[in-house]
């Protein structure tokens, strides 16, 4: 082995080494942001890694809550996270949602919120969605890449997310609304008009 390599490769070890060390600072700073704009955080939560958090004034954090790398967490329509509940990467929490009943196709600009409440002690797992309205209780575990909708009871282990039909446009609403033209644009505004 020459002296060239051994210089190099502990070289390229350092400086990822160094590389590393900055990411986590900057995810650290950034978790301590996000929290800060949250309505109320208990005793020793925190997040570790990047989050993406909208809406905090509507959200509030128990004591002891741990939320993992890549969480996207939409707040809006109000988020409660019980006491000592641990959040897995990956995780989707939304608590608003389009209006799909509205003037344009096939959602227009009009938000829904639907508060999500998330118990005590509840363990979610990597890649899980929480949909608007839904309830997790107390002692709860998700399982990994499960998609949570209604209410989960307190100590249930759940998982999967096979699809099933869970409703039906209204007809009439739908076919007037496409017969008329309107169609949305970006988050459901109307679309900007054509360039020429």
């Amino acid at each position: 082995m020459s002296m060239r390599t051994t210089v190099g490769s502990w070289g390229d070890r350092v400086i990822a080494r160094m590389h590393h060390a900055i990411r986590q600072a900057v995810a650290r700073h950034q978790g301590s942001a996000a929290l800060a704009r949250c309505a109320s955080v208990g005793a020793g939560t925190s997040v570790r890694g990047h989050i993406r958090l909208t809406g905090g004034e509507s959200i509030h954090l128990g004591s002891n809550v741990v939320i993992n790398d890549n969480a996207n967490i939409r707040g809006e329509g109000g988020l409660s996270i019980g006491d000592n509940t641990k959040i897995a990467r990956n995780v989707v929490i939304y608590t608003i949602n389009h209006r799909i009943d509205g003037e344009r196709l096939p959602f227009d600009e009009v938000r829904v919120a639907k508060p999500v409440t998330i118990g005590r002690n509840v363990w979610i797992g990597t890649n899980v969605c929480i949909v608007p309205g839904a309830t997790i209780g107390d002692g709860a575990v998700i399982g990994m890449g499960t998609v949570v909708a209604g209410d989960v009871p307190d100590r249930s282990i759940v998982a999967g997310g096979p699809w099933r039909v869970v409703g039906e446009r209204d007809r009439a609403a739908y076919e007037r609304v496409d017969a008329s033209g309107r169609y949305a644009g970006v988050d459901g505004k109307p679309p900007d008009p054509p360039h020429s």
